[in-house]
């Protein structure tokens, strides 16, 4: 996998995937990218923020994707999941395919948890693969995230941290986030267990479904992330800058897919 971390006011991208371990610490040195001193500063919610999630239902399209939302190319090396409107079970989704890929769909926000700390979505996976999971750097792919980006004070970010954001806006042009706090569909983590992107200690995942036993329907989902910021990172969070969807399979290299419906925050 590799993580939707949604960057501040950056123009399509995330974060970087396999081989994460050193993917994007040996492309900066060989392009002579190391330093940091050119570690641009965060720029905190973008000019296109919205006060609320764009809906998929009843949503326009502009080239392909649902007004409000772009495409956030994880890895320009790999080929993409490709993300469409689609009609099921009598509702404007969103479809997701991932053919051995990664990227994700992102709607760029400026919200304040402490007056609207609820987020609620739907999403539908009919196979998750057993051996995906984000306990695990090698299986790191999921058929459903939701992924939330939050603004925060980036000096107050250990060294390693920095010099892994350096490294991602040097090598993508874009800044990641304060911190980035995903909801995936594991393979086989338990359900409430939390995991860290082995790259950055600002990059963590809570498992809110596992394996396949509710595979094959809609599941709703309505999460308190000031509560689940605290419990994952052990502090308040700052204002929510991004929420993403994303499938991806590039670790396994296999299909995956799922449906999203309307994502809100209230």
């Amino acid at each position: 996998m590799s993580e939707l971390s949604l960057p501040a006011g950056a123009a399509q991208t995330p974060a970087l995937g396999p081989t994460r371990r050193g993917w994007c610490l040996g492309a900066a040195s060989l392009l002579g990218l190391a330093g940091c001193s050119s570690l641009r500063q965060p720029a905190g919610p973008s000019a296109a923020a919205r006060h609320d999630v764009a809906p998929f239902s009843g949503a326009r399209l502009a080239n392909g994707l649902p007004v409000g939302w772009r495409l956030h190319v994880t890895r320009p090396d790999l080929p993409i999941t490709h993300y469409t409107l689609d009609r099921l079970d009598g509702r404007t989704v969103v479809h997701s395919v991932a053919e051995r890929a990664t990227s994700g769909l992102r709607c760029d926000v400026d919200i304040d948890p402490a007056d609207r700390p609820w987020l609620s979505w739907d999403w539908r996976v009919d196979r998750c693969p057993p051996e995906a999971s984000t306990a695990q750097d090698e299986s790191d792919d999921s058929p459903a995230r939701v992924v939330v980006a939050f603004d925060g004070d980036h000096a107050r970010l250990p060294l390693g941290d920095r010099l892994f954001a350096e490294q991602v806006a040097l090598f993508t042009g874009q800044v990641l986030p304060y911190a980035t706090l995903s909801y995936v569909w594991d393979g086989q983590a338990p359900v409430d267990s939390v995991h860290q992107y082995i790259r950055s200690s600002r990059i963590r995942y809570l498992v809110v479904e596992s394996g396949e036993a509710r595979a094959g329907r809609w599941l709703h989902y309505r999460r308190n992330l000031v509560d689940d910021f605290l419990r994952v990172f052990g502090e308040a969070p700052g204002r929510i800058i991004g929420v993403g969807v994303m499938t991806d399979s590039d670790d396994l290299k296999n299909r995956a897919e799922a449906w999203f419906g309307d994502l809100t925050i209230g």
